[in-house]
């Protein structure tokens, strides 16, 4: 019979921690986010990227929205709405997602973002990660707050660059 030396033990079970690694880092695999924020006291704009849960048990959308609401991590970025604001509901019809947020929302203080200005950036981080989603229905303190949309066309006539 043959012996099987220490090396071949070593070999082997490095592989077997090898595979049960790599399988389990498959399973747990989590989504890349992009978050955008204003700069406080700038008209630039902060980009944080976040790994959220594959799974989340509130959905995808919901998550990224708790996530948003939660405001950046970055110390010089604007929260998009004033802290305490919640997400009352969430759910999307085909391509429209549709947000109630709390009444904290409304309320305008010098740390965060001017209302509008978060209505505009929410809107924004939304399609900019989920290209699925056309539109969004955003409602605070159960009250429908119509967006303005500016036409924005991709077409370009050659003698408006003239």
């Amino acid at each position: 019979m043959k012996k099987i030396g220490f090396r071949h033990i070593v070999i082997v079970a490095l592989v077997i921690v090898f595979v049960v690694s790599f399988s389990i880092s498959l399973l747990n695999r989590k989504h890349r986010r992009i978050f955008c924020f204003p700069v406080i006291g700038s008209d630039a704009v902060v980009t944080e990227v976040r790994y959220l849960p594959k799974e989340p048990v509130q959905g995808d959308v919901a998550m990224y929205v708790d996530e948003l609401l939660l405001g950046p991590e970055t110390q010089r970025a604007r929260p998009l709405f004033t802290a305490g604001t919640k997400n009352e509901f969430c759910f999307t019809r085909g391509k429209t997602l549709y947000v109630g947020l709390s009444q904290e929302a409304l309320y305008e203080i010098p740390e965060a973002t001017k209302v509008l200005d978060g209505i505009a950036f929410f809107e924004q981080n939304i399609k900019r990660n989920f290209r699925g989603i056309k539109s969004v229905e955003l409602f605070i303190d159960k009250k429908y707050v119509e967006i303005e949309q500016k036409n924005t066309s991709k077409s370009v006539d050659k003698k408006e660059l003239l």
